[in-house]
Order: structure tokens, then sequence, then C-alpha cells
């Protein structure tokens, strides 16, 4: 029944999206509940379940995103069935830069479930859903439910692969003007495009020098800095290239 044939009156929400979490994640016998450490809000995020893991780690990952955070408000409202109350997965505000035409792109609250419980459970979610489109289109927000279908993808396998040479800022600190990165692009820069396996080649004929520059040359794509198509799985023979120079596929996607 569409929203204006089901009068609802809101009541007041629990929490503010982004100020912390307005349901605590207990253990359970049907939830696997873990944390993703983030430097995009003030304390780590927790997942109720590994697909809502896999989504926080693609947001961690995406450069557009400003900052996110888990069970970030309940919503509760009063129908002809009585009170309710529903608290989605996930609140996402994206950078201004990355707004795109609709402008309630830049606040997304999202649903995480997979598909067989979405078509098992469908009956009891839809009123839920339906109400939180509502709760956000009167705020110009947008609402989102997200599958594993969008989730885990190839460009999933490349961002935990490259999140594991994000934290490591120990090399940098010792030596801020290590010339490895730098020495790279100026390579990718003279080759236009390349691969990894050719671009060390390039840059050192050592094969221990080329493993010392590999976990450099990863930063550099996890940071953009080096263009790569990350919906493709990244290998040793990954088409390479200097992103400011190129029209080649962008290395991130909206969730």
């Amino acid at each position: 029944m569409p929203d204006r044939l089901t009068p609802r009156r809101w009541l007041p929400e629990t929490g503010t999206l982004f100020g912390g979490p307005a349901r605590i994640l207990r253990p359970s016998r049907y939830a696997v509940a873990g944390r993703v450490a983030t430097a995009k809000a003030q304390a780590s995020q927790e997942a109720e379940s590994t697909l809502e893991h896999d989504l926080l780690q693609l947001l961690e990952f995406d450069r557009r995103v400003e900052t996110y955070a888990s069970q970030p408000i309940t919503l509760r409202w009063r129908d002809s069935q009585g009170t309710h109350r529903y608290t989605p997965d996930v609140a996402v505000r994206y950078r201004p830069a990355a707004q795109r035409q609709d402008p309630r792109l830049r606040t997304t609250v999202i649903e995480v479930k997979p598909r067989d419980v979405l078509k098992r459970d469908w009956t009891t979610l839809r009123p839920k859903f339906r109400a939180a489109i509502a709760w956000c289109r009167d705020r110009d927000m947008a609402f989102r439910i997200l599958t594993e279908q969008e989730i885990r993808t190839p460009y999933l396998d490349n961002v935990r692969f490259l999140l594991r040479f994000r934290g490591n800022d120990a090399a940098e600190a010792v030596a801020p003007e290590d010339a490895r990165p730098k020495r790279l692009r100026e390579a990718l820069a003279t080759l236009r495009t390349s691969t990894p396996r050719v671009l060390l080649q390039a840059v050192t004929s050592s094969d221990q020098e080329q493993a010392d520059y590999l976990p450099w040359l990863w930063r550099l794509v996890d940071r953009g800095s080096i263009g790569c198509n990350l919906h493709e799985r990244l290998t040793m023979t990954s088409p390479l290239w200097m992103p400011e120079t190129s029209l080649n596929p962008g290395t991130e996607a909206r969730p």
C-alpha cells in the first residue's frame, strides 16, 4: 500500500546518525559481531554480521566517504497497526566533492541483508523499509538495501588486499623522505602504462629490491596515486597508469 495511504506519526528517534550507536550489538548464535578500525569516526565501528563487516571495509577504503556509523539511529513511529521501531545497519556521509546530481546521496542510510533473508522475511521487513524511505526522503537523504550481490565482488577482494598496506605508517615515520614512491611514479610517468611486474623491473633489476618496492607500489594504488582498475582482480599483470593523465576506469565504487 502506498505511503500516502498509510498514516504514520513519527515518534522521537534514538540517536543522531553519527553521534554513536543507537543500539548496542550483543553476540548471539545468529549473528557474528566484529569491529572495523577506522580513521573516519571517533571510534571503531561494530558489525553485526560478516556481510556488514565487508561493507564497512568498503566504506573505510573509499576516499569519497567522509564518515560512517553502524547502528546509527532507531526510527520510531505509530500507525494503525501499533508502535514500531527500526534500526538500519549503517549511515554514510560522503564528501561534498563526491556528491552526485542528487543531493540526497550526500547522506545515505543503508540496510545490509543477504538475498535469501530478504526473500524469506520480506513481508515483515517491507513496512520497516518503507518507513525508512519516507524518513530519509523528508530529510533529503537516500535509503539503500545492499546484499552480497552488491558487496561481495572482486572489488571487495582488492580492497581487503590493499587495506593491509594502509595502516602501516611505520616506514614513513622512520624515513619520511623515502625515494621509492617517487621513483615508482616517475618510472610509470615515463612508461605511461605498465603492470606491477614491468614497473618494478623498470625501477630495478634486483629481485630483492623489487620485493622491497612492491609494498610501496600497492600503497600508491591504495592512495590513488597510481591508477588501477579495482573492479578486476589485482595481479602482477594488472594494467597501471598515472591517474592525472588517464581516462581509464576509476578505482572506486560507491556501495
